[in-house]
């Protein structure tokens, strides 16, 4: 059983031409960059939201938020460490449901990223954007 769905999973990622995997990246970069460095630039009002909505400690966890979100970007830019990238989103963007509650910019980052996981479920394919780079 666990085989068929492994089979299903890797002819789905075979179907899949590259060009939507990366526009896939450079859509989730785009919805997630903003704010991301708007939790530094604009520190204290984003302290504020966070505690207007009853998220703990939020000195401490817009900082968290902002590093976690900054650093999926780079890794989704970069094309490596996508897995990580999508994983660090799903978890952020599940919290931002819960406090915040879901709204279209938190939903299709959650879905994004959940896609991008199914897709790169290889481990070859953290390196082929710098293998194409190298050779």
């Amino acid at each position: 059983m666990e085989d068929t769905s492994v089979d299903r999973i890797q002819s789905l990622q075979q179907l899949i031409p590259e060009w939507i995997h990366s526009g896939l990246r450079l859509v989730l970069v785009a919805l997630v960059a903003k704010p991301a460095l708007s939790k530094f630039v604009t520190h204290e009002n984003s302290v504020s939201f966070f505690d207007a909505v009853g998220i703990p400690s939020p000195q401490l966890m817009v900082i968290i938020a902002g590093i976690i979100e900054v650093g999926a970007v780079f890794l989704l830019l970069a094309g490596v460490g996508e897995r990580l990238a999508a994983v660090s989103l799903i978890l952020v963007m599940l919290v931002a449901i819960l406090y915040v509650g879901p709204d279209w910019k938190n939903l299709s980052v959650l879905f994004g990223a959940l896609t991008l996981l199914v897709l790169k479920t290889d481990m070859d394919a953290v390196w082929q954007p710098a293998n194409r780079l190298l050779g």
